[in-house]
């Protein structure tokens, strides 16, 4: 080693897991600018920095494969909660919403909504400018953008139900085209949202082959994850197999209680489909809630079509909401029970801007505190707030999130927001799995519930995600990959977020190195934003 040149930075004396789920050893790491020069002994190597880790445990940094950072990036570009958690890199653009292919006009007055108390907006005309103005402010974390169908839909055929003519075919497919030669890494679809649920599968697999054109992948919210989740898994083998693209299923689970044990049979269907040469992986978070907006958990799917002052309107007719109430308790006739163990109490509102002092409650509490019905409280909730309210749903077993967690083509992905517990983020009342995803598989399903080994959670957090994506020389710690690293300490790295309180950091991340610059030390964040967009056009 003593020919090796003088390095940037050693991080000695750590057990290093190299991400490929092999054991861990005893070795130092040497960093010469953005990448890993030297593993090995390095006592003897010159250095501009060197840093003891002793007792503690590296990995190159968690690469975060389901995000929807890009919401936050132009308003919060540290990234703290992604950071402090130990994630390096982040895939956004999930579900097929990607604010890059977002534009400013009045089709996206939704996203604007969102942007606005933060002060940010858009102002760009296409992905590849999107692309650029990230880059000009920064960001805390690696950017790695999907193009989204439902983004994609709407800015050419706003939000019409029904199949595109032949003229916005070629329109969404230009536009995707030029996403994809602007660095994205393939599409993803949200089919339980409108517009994109709107979509048929001929048009999914007619975009997903512009994707295959560009060596892309796809990347799917199933249309649903609950009653119909194995047929939303079969349409999604379809649309992977008639495009010939590998295929992602997002965040997967079995919503409801009536559907827990469904996981058995998806992950064999998708077994049988890998056996049969079809590509296919997913990923998930380790939580029994998920969290979207409270009409998508609870209107019927005609009732959510428009705009939002069309959906408010509909809501508003006494003819259309009796229609609509009759329709929900026909689909679920357990929402009429208002009891103790009514399935009201097991929905919390999250984010809700317009009535904040909600936040936190069930539908159940509220609708008692209101004498009202819980299908009356919510539909005149999202009447007076424009729909611009979402909901933590209580509705995973424990058996599915282990049955997935234990598959071997499972990465973790937060499905969260970079966040930070200050200033304008801190006010929404977010999912906790934006500042508790990875540790979290650390504290429950390695060191207490011995699901995962801690070699093999690593390789679900790095190596898996950034084969998956075809990212080069990340996820791994190797001579000549770049410097993303996280130091934690493997006794005490765990999740301090919860749906009461979610914007608490992580435990146990002792440091965090991106792009070979250290960016948390000891609980503090270096301002520097070293991340960069990463361009599927561009190696690394």
């Amino acid at each position: 080693m003593n020919d090796i040149e003088h390095l940037s930075l050693v991080l000695t004396g750590a057990m290093v897991f190299d991400g490929t789920g092999t054991p861990a050893q005893r070795v130092d790491i040497g960093i010469l600018d953005d990448r890993i020069h030297a593993i090995g002994d390095l006592a003897n190597v010159s250095a501009s920095r060197r840093i003891s880790v002793s007792g503690l445990h590296i990995a190159p940094g968690f690469i975060d494969i389901h995000t929807h950072s890009d919401i936050s990036v132009l308003y919060h570009p540290q990234q703290m909660s992604a950071l402090a958690m130990g994630v390096t890199t982040q895939v956004v653009g999930n579900c097929g919403l990607a604010l890059g292919l977002a534009v400013n006009s009045s089709k996206f007055e939704f996203e604007k909504r969102w942007l606005a108390p933060h002060g940010a907006r858009i102002n760009w005309d296409n992905f590849g400018q999107h692309l650029l103005r990230v880059e000009s402010s920064g960001t805390g974390t690696n950017y790695v953008p999907l193009a989204g169908h439902g983004t994609l839909r709407k800015r050419v055929m706003g939000q019409d139900n029904r199949p595109p003519d032949a003229q916005e075919m070629a329109e969404m497919e230009s536009i995707l085209h030029d996403a994809m030669e602007a660095g994205a890494w393939g599409l993803s679809s949200g089919l339980e949202y409108t517009p994109g649920g709107y979509a048929q599968p001929d048009e999914l697999i007619q975009l997903c082959e512009v994707v295959r054109h560009h060596g892309g992948l796809y990347a799917t919210h199933l249309r649903n994850e609950g009653d119909t989740l194995v047929e939303s898994v079969e349409e999604a083998l379809k649309v992977a197999k008639g495009a010939g693209v590998p295929l992602q299923l997002s965040h997967h689970k079995a919503e409801g209680d009536h559907n827990w044990g469904k996981t058995e049979v998806t992950l064999k269907m998708v077994e049988e489909a890998r056996a049969a040469g079809l590509d296919v992986q997913m990923d998930q978070y380790p939580y029994n809630a998920f969290m979207t907006a409270l009409s998508v958990q609870t209107l019927p799917w005609y009732a959510q079509s428009g705009t939002p002052e069309e959906v408010a309107a509909r809501l508003n007719d006494p003819v259309e909401r009796r229609r609509i109430t009759d329709d929900m308790l026909a689909a679920h006739p357990d929402w009429a029970d208002t009891g103790t163990d009514s399935h009201w109490r097991r929905i919390q509102i999250g984010v809700c801007r317009g009535r904040p002092e909600l936040q936190g409650k069930t539908v159940l509490e509220l609708a008692s505190q209101s004498r009202k019905l819980p299908i009356d409280w919510v539909i005149d909730l999202l009447v007076e707030t424009g729909g611009y309210v979402s909901a933590v749903n209580f509705a995973m077993g424990p058996a599915d999130i282990e049955r997935v967690l234990r598959y071997p083509f499972t990465s973790v992905g937060s499905d969260g927001v970079g966040a930070r517990p200050d200033g304008t983020t801190g006010k929404d009342l977010v999912h906790p799995r934006a500042y508790g995803t990875f540790p979290r598989v650390f504290a429950e399903y390695v060191r207490k519930q011995g699901i995962l080994t801690e070699a093999e959670a690593v390789r679900r957090m790095t190596s898996l995600p950034a084969a998956r994506m075809g990212i080069l020389d990340r996820g791994v710690i190797l001579q000549g990959a770049y410097a993303d690293l996280v130091v934690y300490d493997p006794s005490t790295i765990g999740d301090t977020a919860t749906f009461d309180a979610p914007h608490q950091y992580a435990h146990g991340i002792n440091m965090v190195v991106v792009n070979g610059s250290i960016a948390l030390n000891e609980a503090r964040f270096n301002d520097s934003l070293t991340g960069r967009v990463l361009r599927h056009s561009t190696p690394g």
